[in-house]
C-alpha cells in the first residue's frame, strides 16, 4: 500500500540560509524521529533557478532527504497540487522518489542516488541512451488527462502574466529588441497554428529535463529525471525538443552545443524503440525523419515557453539571476532559428 505524505504546518524562509537550514531540520525530524538533531549533515543545491534545494541526512550521504522550497510567486504558474500528485504517480511506476512530506511552501522526498549531467555528460553514450530509456518509459506513464497538450494554454497563460511595462532600465532593454507583448502574442498565436496541425501525439510529458534534471547514476549505468513541478499532458516531441534546447546549458548558454541531426537520428533511433517495444533495426528511417522534423519545430516552442516564463520571472523573483536577459537569448534564438525549422521537411522518395 501507498504510504501517504506527512503534512506538516510549517513555512520555511528560503532566502536566509540559516533559516533554510533550521526549515530543513524540522522537515527531517518529522520524516526521520530517530535522527537526532545535533549530527544532522546539510548541503545546498544550487542547480535550481526558481526553488531552494537543500538536502538533509544522519549518516550515509546516500541516504538523504531532499526538501525544496518553492520560489516567490511561482505558485502564479505551477500548480502545486498537480505537482504532488505528479510525483506520487511516477513513484509507482518507479519514475520518480518517493514524496515524503509536504509543508506549507514546499515538499520533501527522497533522494536520487548519481550526479546531475553537464553538457560534457549529456552526449556520452551510455549516458543519452540512458536517458532515450528513461524517457521512453516516463512517456508511457498513465498521468492522467492526455487528450489535450499543455503547451499552448501555459505559454499564453505566462504572456499574460508579463507586466505591461518593467522599470526603465530592463523596459529598455526589451524595447531594443522589440519583444514586445504584442510581438511575442503573435508569435505564439501563429506557431500554435503551425504545430498543432502536426499530428504529433499526446502523452503526460515531464517538459524540463534541463540537464540538472537529469540523475546519471554510474554505477547502474542508469539515467532518472527529478523536479517534476512542469509535469503534464503534452507534445511527445515537445518534451524530447526542450531537452535538446538544454543541451545548451544555463548558466552560460551557449546553442553551438544544440545536438546535430546525426546525432538526434540516433537518439531517437534509440528513444523509438525503447518506447515502441521493438529493436532499433526495426526503427523505419521514415519514422526517424518524422521525428527529428517534429522534435526541431517543437524546439521553437520551447523557446517560446521559457523566454515567456523568464519574463514573468524578472517580475515576480528575488532569486539573483538575471531572468530578462535569459528570456531574451531564448527569444534570440527563436528568431534566429525560425526560418529553418520550420521550414523542415520529409525528404522526396
Amino acid at each position: 500500500m501507498c504510504k501517504m505524505p506527512l503534512q506538516v504546518d510549517l513555512e520555511i524562509n528560503g532566502t536566509d540560509k540559516t533559516e533554510l537550514q533550521e526549515g530543513a531540520r524540522s522537515i527531517a525530524l518529522k520524516v526521520h524521529p530517530e535522527w537526532s538533531k545535533d549530527t544532522l549533515q546539510f548541503q545546498v543545491y544550487t542547480s535550481g533557478i526558481t526553488n531552494q534545494l537543500i538536502g538533509v541526512w544522519q549518516d550515509e550521504k546516500n541516504s538523504q532527504l531532499l526538501v525544496r522550497v518553492y520560489g516567490q510567486g511561482t505558485d502564479l504558474f505551477i500548480d502545486r497540487e498537480a505537482e504532488r500528485k505528479n510525483i506520487e504517480v511516477l513513484h509507482k511506476v518507479g519514475c520518480a522518489p518517493e514524496l515524503l512530506a509536504v509543508f506549507k511552501n514546499g515538499i520533501c522526498y527522497a533522494f536520487t542516488i548519481g550526479i546531475p549531467t553537464t553538457t560534457t555528460s549529456i552526449v556520452q553514450e551510455p549516458v543519452w541512451k540512458g536517458v532515450t530509456q528513461e524517457m521512453a518509459k516516463f512517456h508511457k506513464t498513465e498521468g492522467g488527462d492526455v487528450t489535450k497538450a499543455s503547451l499552448f494554454p501555459k505559454i499564453q497563460h505566462f504572456l499574460n502574466l508579463i507586466p505591461e511595462k518593467f522599470d526603465e532600465a530592463r523596459q529598455k532593454r526589451l524595447e531594443e529588441r522589440k519583444y514586445t507583448k504584442v510581438r511575442l502574442g503573435k508569435e505564439i498565436s501563429d506557431l500554435e497554428k503551425c504545430l498543432t496541425t502536426l499530428g504529433c501525439p499526446i502523452v503526460f510529458s515531464h517538459n524540463d529535463i534541463l540537464l540538472g534534471n537529469v540523475i546519471w547514476d554510474e554505477l547502474t549505468r542508469k539515467a532518472s529525471f527529478i523536479d517534476f513541478e512542469y509535469g503534464a499532458a503534452n507534445y511527445q516531441a515537445y518534451d524530447i525538443a526542450n531537452h535538446f534546447n538544454e543541451f545548451a546549458g544555463v548558466d552560460e548558454v551557449d546553442y553551438n552545443l544544440y545536438p546535430s541531426k546525426e546525432f538526434q537520428c540516433r537518439w531517437l533511433c534509440s528513444y523509438l524503440a525503447h518506447y515502441f517495444g521493438k529493436s532499433k533495426t526495426e526503427i523505419d528511417e521514415k519514422e526517424i525523419e518524422k521525428w527529428y522534423i517534429w522534435t526541431n519545430k517543437f524546439a521553437l516552442a520551447s523557446h517560446l515557453f521559457w523566454g515567456t516564463w523568464a519574463f514573468v520571472q524578472a517580475h515576480y523573483s528575488y532569486i539573483d539571476f538575471d531572468f530578462l536577459e535569459y528570456g531574451i537569448i531564448r527569444f534570440d534564438e527563436y528568431f534566429r532559428r525560425k526560418e529553418e525549422f520550420l521550414g523542415l521537411s520529409p525528404k522526396e522518395q
